[in-house]
């Protein structure tokens, strides 16, 4: 090759790493980074979903679980879960929030559990849990 075709194709490299790199997830907490690059965009919630409360959505698609930890004082709770379809979201430990700790109650670490989880601008937050049967 001749250094022309060198500094030409080391720039192009360049290029297309820069590129890459504007694309990647801003940090390591990002749960965007969590997915592989197939997995689709999460849909942006209805403001209907967003209010306590079951709406229809929650009674579709309940995705399955086990409880992990739980603390009542800062409503989150971390569940072992498998595939979140409604979120595109793969099967991972990760941390959701609860509006009420009342949703918890019945519940402590290690129970299986089915639940409804929906992104909002604050978090990923449980609108329905039950026990798994």
């Amino acid at each position: 090759m001749k250094p022309l075709a060198h500094s030409t194709a080391a720039l192009l490299l360049a290029s297309a790493l820069g590129q890459a790199l504007a694309q990647a997830p801003a940090s390591a907490d990002d749960h965007g980074s969590h997915h592989p690059a197939t997995a689709p965009a999460a849909p942006a919630a209805p403001a209907a979903q967003e209010s306590p409360g079951i709406t229809p959505a929650d009674h579709s698609e309940l995705s399955e679980g086990e409880i992990t930890r739980w603390d009542p004082r800062t409503l989150k709770v971390t569940l072992r879960h498998g595939e979140i379809k409604n979120l595109g979201m793969p099967p991972m430990t990760m941390v959701f929030r609860v509006n009420d700790a009342s949703m918890l109650a019945p519940f402590q670490p290690g129970d299986k559990v089915r639940f409804r989880v929906e992104r909002k601008s604050t978090g990923y937050f449980i609108t329905r849990i039950e026990a798994a049967r």
